[in-house]
């Protein structure tokens, strides 16, 4: 047996709801520059600008851990390589 019940949603619930999503994508946003600055493969030089660090730093995290991918003459990085190193530096 199925039962089918119509649901209606108003207007100005839905329009709530759009704006509330809206508004927490753009916090998250703010929160993580990795989400909307760095490209997906980043060279050093993206990775030191977006995240505001320098030589010494970037090369600790890569000694800790932080995998690289040789191109060329160039290292590049995952950005969520980047994204699960700095998580796991958190704890």
């Amino acid at each position: 047996m199925t039962v089918n019940v119509p649901i209606e949603i108003d207007d100005q619930f839905t329009e709530l709801i759009v704006q509330q999503v809206l508004k927490q994508v753009n916090e998250n946003e703010a929160k993580d520059p990795l989400a909307s600055e760095l490209p997906p493969y980043p060279n050093r030089k993206q990775v030191k600008r977006v995240l505001k660090i320098g030589d010494d730093r970037l090369n600790d995290w890569i000694a800790h851990g932080l995998l690289t991918i040789p191109f060329g003459k160039e290292l590049r990085f995952d950005r969520e390589d980047i994204r699960s190193f700095l998580d796991q530096q958190k704890v």
